[in-house]
Formats: C-alpha cells, structure tokens, sequence
C-alpha cells in the first residue's frame, strides 16, 4: 500500500495547509549533498528558494480541486516538466517541495544519503489509528534510529538474493494456484478473458507476500476460500478501498465523528493485527518449545528468523508484518497487471519473450532461480514496464539543512521529490520514451544508448530502497516464465494510468488468455 508511507505529492500539503502543521521539523534527517558541479554554484549566485520557477499555493489548490486531483498527479508533473525545466518549486501552505527531473542531480540526492534517510510522513488516519490502538510503528513509516533497527533486522531476510531464491518453491506453489485458476476461468468465459483480472492478481500477490512473511497460505484459490482466509481476505480488501478515501479526513474530525468508513477502516485494520499478532505468539512458543540455532544465510523461513533472533519485540514484529503485506501486495499486483497489458498489446515483445523461456525451460518444466538468470529479456520486460508505469510515480527525500541544487538554495526540511513517472517518459532521458522496449535494457543491444541509471529508480535507491524488492522480482520472474509457456495475452480495450496510491488502470483490463 504505497500511499501508507509514499503519500502522492499534494495530498500531504493540502491535509496539512488545512490544519497548519509545521512542516516535518521534527525528523531526524539526514540527507546531505556533497560539493558537485550540478548542485554547487558561488555563493553570490545561489538564487533563493523563490526564484525557483513553478506554482504557488493557488495553482496548486486549482489543480487539486478542479483538474482531478491525486487522480492525475502524474500528469500534473510531467506538465510542470515541459513548462518549468528541469527542476521546479510548488507551495502549499507552510511546506516547501522542489521538483527534480535531472538524473545528475537524483543521483547526488540518494548517493549522499546519511544513515537515516528521511522521506515524508505517514498519513494522520494511519498514525491516529496506530497511537488509538497502542500499536508499534513499523520499517516504512519509521524514522531515525528506531528505523534503522528495524530495517537491520528484516533486510537480512528479504533483500539477500540467495536468501529470497529459497523462497522460489512457496512461490511458485502459489504461481501454479493462479494459472489454475486462469484456466478456470478462461474456460466458463466466451470471450477466454479472465473477469476481474486486478482482483485475481490481488489475491496472487496476497498469496505470494504472505507465504514469506505468515509462512502460511491464506487460501485465497481453495473451493471455497476458509473463513478465516475469507474473513482476512476482505479485511485487506477493506483496508485498500477505504484508506484513500480517508487521506484528507481530517485528525481531530476524526477523532469526533467515526464515520462508517473509518469504523470500517479500524475494523479491517484489527483484523489483520489480531491475525498477524496471533501468528507471531504461536511462533514464539513454537520456538521457545523446540529451541535451535536460526542460520540467516540457510533456510528461508521469514517468521522463525525474525521471532528467534529477538531484535524486535513481538509488537515490532507483528507491526512490521502487516505494514510490509500492505505494501506489496498493490504494487507487485499492479505491476503484473501493467506488464501482462504491456505484453498484450506488443506481439512482437510478447512473441520474443515467448521464445526466450521456451529455449530455457523444457515443455511443462517450471523455472527456477537458476533458470531465471538465464531469462535476461524476461527481466528486461519487468524493468521496461516499471519504467512507463511505476507502482508510486515519486520518490522523496527531506535534507537536514540548507542545500544549493542547480543553483538554487533548497531551505532545510523541504521536501525533494524525484518523479519517477515524469523522468521514464522524458523524451530527454530515453528514446522514442512512450513506446514499450525491454530490448533497451540489454546490455549489449546497440539500437539504444546507454542510459543514466538513476533514470529509472521504481525501487528507490540506497538504504532506504524498496525492502520487497527481490521477492516482488521473483514472484513476477516466476509467474511469466509459466504465462508465456501456456498462453498468448491478447488485449481487448485500451487503458490509462491513474493515481490511486498507485499507479493503476483506469478501467478494467481485458485480456484473451489464448491457450499456446
């Protein structure tokens, strides 16, 4: 759930115009730029943060209010692009945000990053709900110290490529559930779409995330679902339907009108922290009754590790849990869902990609990590689609001082935001940018130059990088190898990206799962 800790550029700013809160002076941040030529400038021709061209405060309202709003936020910035050039400001009450579009200066940004990287706050409802219950803040809306301890603790487990290669055969249990499921439904349909593809995607992320985190299924494709899966299942569905709809709802209205939404919102909510709460006791005495050495560098159970090397306490833990679920399982299903469209209407990639899998993977065999590293175009497919559509369409940073960037000084505590949607389509950075070409990322390919890595960041960059990252890769790696051996995706209508935490299709995707 991207926007619980990655919230869209305005949304923040005009929830916080309304109450009058001062501007994040509270985190402890360090962000902190080095002498370069692309941010340095004497100090007699450092402009102030003013002279930086962009909108003020009405603009801003105007293009919230009476433009669509957060639904068109990535629009919003390419345009501020094509007007301002490569960097631009934007005020909205007491907060300052600088836009930058320029890889030079992006890479200056997470390159000399502290120890603990700053990014904005999460939301009020989040906090309100957190601080009502008692709960424990978790590795994405953490900060400072209590962040790094944290992250120190899960990326052991989670960003360690041999260590997330051992979770392949849970994953691809899960993988083979859903192309069953395909099949299935391809079957009763006349047309050989799949209805509500989003939705079954959704509960293939679900699936996946959470037998690496619960090391459990929640049986999302049993006939019928349990009701303990159902029950959680619906809870997180919830949670995604009635958290941005709840973004600009105001703290202390909150606090004295529980609207159906949000009773609904802390209702889903418990749910998911009674589930994960009871998992981690169950694992806690498990481990306490059969007591053994934990090897983070062998086996792959998430859960064990986590509880047995006692780093966090059983409330961290459990808080982490549901925050890391809730983040992945929107974007990776997004993601997938993108590429699947991206595939469908390019035969030509999608044909090529076909061909790559069937010469490493015999008839019915199922890929491996191993197998995987041959895939090269395979992963290029994913990179290409994360580059056109990015699950958050920004990245951001707070610098702990004041800081000249391309000749204007940025003020302390403003607010540096890297779009990373804006930059992929910038016809600038890449060629012929709005046409689909994992080709460009092959090494070697010479139709295509050679582009600035810190171009594309749709994970971040740095210590502060997308923790899901490699297991979101593996799970897509793992789920197209099998799609492009069984099926032709042929697309049926044309879609839009839209802003709803993430970047998602504006209508329902329609695909023909033609069978191979």
């Amino acid at each position: 759930m991207a926007f619980i800790y990655r919230p869209t550029s305005l949304l923040p700013r005009l929830r916080n115009f309304t109450l009058a809160r001062p501007a994040c002076a509270a985190l402890k941040t360090s962000v902190r730029l080095q002498a370069t030529n692309t941010t340095t400038a004497s100090e007699d021709q450092v402009k102030s943060y003013n002279e930086i061209p962009g909108s003020g405060t009405l603009k801003s309202l105007y293009n919230f209010l009476l433009k669509d709003g957060i639904s068109r936020m990535h629009l919003t910035q390419q345009e501020s692009r094509d007007k301002h050039g490569p960097i631009c400001r934007e005020i909205l009450g007491p907060h300052k945000t600088v836009y930058v579009f320029d890889p030079d200066v992006v890479q200056q940004v997470f390159r000399n990053e502290g120890e603990y990287p700053a990014r904005e706050p999460s939301s009020p409802i989040w906090q309100m709900y957190k601080k009502d219950r008692a709960h424990s803040e978790g590795v994405l809306t953490l900060h400072g110290e209590d962040w790094y301890k944290a992250r120190s603790a899960l990326s052991k487990k989670m960003l360690k490529p041999k260590v997330v290669s051992e979770y392949a055969p849970e994953l691809t249990g899960v993988m083979q559930d859903f192309v069953g499921r395909v099949m299935e439904l391809r079957e009763s349909s006349q047309d050989k779409t799949v209805p509500n593809l989003q939705n079954e995607l959704f509960k293939w992320s679900l699936e996946s995330i959470g037998t690496v985190l619960f090391e459990k299924r929640f049986g999302s494709f049993e006939k019928p679902p349990s009701k303990e899966a159902q029950h959680f299942i619906n809870a997180v569905q919830t949670v995604f339907s009635s958290f941005l709809k709840l973004l600009l709802y105001p703290e202390w209205m909150a606090k004295m009108y529980k609207t159906k939404r949000l009773r609904a919102f802390y209702d889903a909510m418990d749910v998911m922290y009674d589930f994960g709460d009871a998992l981690v006791q169950e694992k806690m005495i498990e481990i306490a009754e059969n007591a053994r050495e934990i090897d983070e560098d062998k086996g792959a159970e998430f859960l064990t590790f986590i509880v047995a090397s006692k780093k966090l306490s059983s409330k961290e833990i459990t808080a982490n849990l549901v925050e890391i679920l809730m983040a992945a399982v929107d974007t990776t299903s997004n993601t997938s869902l993108w590429t699947m469209y991206n595939l469908a209407r390019n035969p030509e990639v999608q044909e090529r990609l076909h061909k790559e899998v069937t010469s490493v993977l015999k008839p019915g065999e199922i890929a491996t990590p191993s197998t995987i590293n041959k895939m090269h175009y395979l992963k290029a497919c994913i990179k290409e689609t994360l580059r056109l559509f990015p699950a958050a369409i920004e990245n951001a940073r707070i610098f702990d001082r004041d800081v000249p960037i391309m000749g204007y000084n940025i003020p302390k505590n403003a607010m540096v935001r890297i779009p990373i949607y804006a930059m992929g389509r910038d016809a600038n950075l890449f060629d012929d940018p709005l046409s689909y070409k994992p080709e460009r990322w092959l090494r070697g390919d010479k139709s295509h130059p050679d582009y600035h890595p810190f171009s594309s960041l749709p994970f971040g960059y740095g210590v502060r990088m997308c923790l899901g990252r490699r297991v979101a890769e593996m799970e897509m790696y793992l789920l197209f190898s099998r799609i492009m051996q069984l099926f032709q995706l042929e697309s049926m209508n044309d879609v839009k990206p839209v802003t709803r935490g993430v970047l998602a299709p504006d209508k329902d995707v329609l695909i023909k799962f033609n069978k191979r």
